[in-house]
């Protein structure tokens, strides 16, 4: 077989995502190739290693083989150029119009690499800036026999950016990637194998950036065809992984059974092609559902295994989300400080990312307030509190039979005990709470209104109720009803409704508007939207009583100063009295 027939097999086996034979035949080719001094075929060779790198994030081969790739076309540049030493001029076999077709051929390819590259390493605007060098290399001059290619090429490259934004909760800033891939890939009249591929890995990322914006409905067609493709190619795990995305799409749905079983079909496909990530995502739907089902010590265990791997990929984003949710098993067994332990842990990686956004610290600090009211629950004699020493069949038990009911004296030291602790609980979950509403009705558009407020304002709010209500203060509980009252009101549809809270830490929806952009809105004015009963924008402060002060005014404070958002304006307030 010539050295151009094992090129295409390695491209055949890459695109099967079957990296290893590809590598190890590819590595083959090279001494062939350096024995028939075929730069060219080198060029490839190379090209293809750092495509495989760049999957299965070997980063430092993709880093090498683009510097590789790079040196060999400075030496060809200098031969354009006419400034190639007599050496490289005698060696040269070439002719001049085939070193240009070669060297716009591979400057394209390392580019797209370097873009990919910035991405993975969450390099995002070294990432875009190399996408918009890519996009200047179209030749303009209507004879270029490699755009197609470079068709692929540039699709691919804002493919993988997008992903890499998505990993990095900056969904917003992927949109237009997004539109561009789905356009691309959905008006290709090319039935090819690379084609193909493509459309398949469009079409799975774009229908995960919907579910994860809660976008379920637009994700289904995407992962429908994209499965059909898969299957059609025999790609099996193309086929898995559109399994995985559905089993995401029915857990937000609030289909258990639907995503137990759609996770088993697709994980052990998933773990012999050993992609990690989409790894540690199986584990931690498995922890879920297995949580769901009251096997707390096996979604434990598999809480560990998706950490373990999410701590290999070095994702701090991921880490700092699994850990919120391995704290729900401290929780249920009594371990309320190991649970603060594993929060505080997650604060530290959110701190280490340089995506963090305040919302996640909201989230961060809503959740600490829950392990507060957890154990503030515990000494009221709450039925479902776990103890410490309990074994995992006594937990479990104890887990699946609790009523949810209390039973302690109001006039004891446990009880005095618990309220101390729903008071910390209220300091953290109530700020949070009314700093995410702060954002809701600063959209102006009413679906991504309705997504934020039931992924992210909703949940939040229906813990500051709850844990008020726990406290028996009547006077905040007063408060937040005249607060939300004001603010209108909001739902959880499409199954959220039946989720329970443990199952939100990993799962809920990502912001759906850039939060950066809808804290200077909510800082402002209200939103002129024309004709209209809805006041967009923060309200001005609201009194009950013409003798106190406006409600909320001490969360309000803590709500400015942790996460910077103005919950009213500076106008005067509102009464709510007749």
């Amino acid at each position: 077989m010539s050295i151009v027939d094992d090129l295409d097999r390695a491209r055949h086996l890459a695109l099967a995502a079957d990296e290893t034979a590809a590598k190890e035949l590819l590595l083959s080719l090279m001494p062939r190739i350096e024995q028939v001094d075929r730069d060219d075929l080198m060029l490839e060779t190379l090209a293809q290693l750092g495509e495989l790198y760049l999957v299965r994030t070997a980063y430092e081969g993709t880093r090498e083989g683009v510097r590789r790739i790079r040196e060999c076309l400075a030496v060809y540049a200098s031969i354009l150029a006419g400034t190639a030493s007599a050496d490289v001029l005698d060696h040269c076999t070439m002719t001049t119009p085939d070193i240009r077709r070669m060297t716009r051929r591979y400057t394209r390819r390392a580019q797209c690499l370097d873009v990919g590259l910035a991405a993975a390493l969450g390099d995002h605007e070294a990432a875009a800036i190399g996408l918009a060098e890519l996009d200047g290399m179209g030749s303009g001059d209507g004879d270029d026999e490699f755009a197609d290619e470079f068709r692929l090429l540039r699709t691919h490259a804002r493919i993988n950016c997008a992903l890499a934004l998505c990993d990095d909760d900056l969904h917003v800033r992927s949109v237009t990637l997004w539109q561009f891939v789905i356009h691309q890939i959905d008006e290709s009249a090319d039935d090819g194998e690379a084609s193909d591929n493509l459309f398949v890995v469009g079409a799975l990322g774009y229908a995960r950036y919907c579910i994860e914006t809660g976008r379920l409905d637009d994700a289904e067609p995407w992962l429908r065809r994209a499965g059909a493709r898969a299957a059609a190619r025999n790609w099996d795990l193309a086929t898995a992984r559109t399994g995985l995305e559905r089993g995401t799409a029915c857990w937000a749905r609030g289909d258990q059974m639907a995503t137990e079983r759609l996770i088993n079909e697709a994980y052990p496909t998933i773990a012999t092609y050993a992609r990690a990530h989409d790894v540690s995502r199986c584990w931690l739907y498995f922890g879920l559902t297995r949580m769901g089902a009251g096997l707390l010590q096996a979604a434990d265990e598999s809480w560990e295994h998706a950490e373990r791997h999410w701590r290999e990929l070095g994702k701090p984003l991921h880490i700092h989300r699994i850990l919120l949710q391995r704290s729900w098993i401290a929780i249920i067994r009594g371990r309320y400080g190991d649970a603060r332990d594993m929060v505080e842990q997650a604060r530290g990686c959110l701190d280490e990312s340089p995506r963090s956004s305040w919302v996640a610290y909201a989230r961060l600090d809503d959740h600490l307030g829950t392990v507060w009211r957890a154990d503030a629950l515990a000494d009221l004699g709450f039925d479902g509190a776990g103890d410490p020493d309990d074994d995992w069949a006594a937990l479990e038990a104890r887990y699946r039979t609790s009523l949810g009911a209390t039973r302690t004296e109001h006039d004891g030291p446990a009880f005095a005990s618990a309220m101390e602790k729903l008071s910390r609980a209220a300091d953290l979950k109530l700020p949070a709470a009314l700093a995410v509403d702060s954002v809701r009705y600063s959209i102006s558009d009413p679906e991504a209104r309705a997504r934020w407020a039931e992924g992210i304002s909703a949940p939040l709010l229906a813990g500051a109720f709850a844990v008020s209500w726990d406290w028996e203060n009547t006077e905040l509980t007063g408060e937040l009803i005249e607060y939300h009252s004001a603010r209108g009101t909001f739902s959880a549809d499409r199954g959220q409704s039946d989720a329970a809270e443990w199952s939100r830490v990993t799962t809920a929806p990502a912001p759906p508007s850039d939060v950066d952009e809808l804290a200077l809105v909510a800082s402002g004015p209200p939103v002129d939207t024309g004709p209209s009963l809805i006041r967009l924008g923060p309200l001005p402060p609201l009194a009950m009583d013409p003798t106190g002060a406006p409600v909320l005014a001490r969360y309000r404070r803590l709500a400015l100063e942790r996460y910077g958002q103005h919950v009213t304006t500076d106008e005067t307030a509102w009464s709510t009295w007749p």
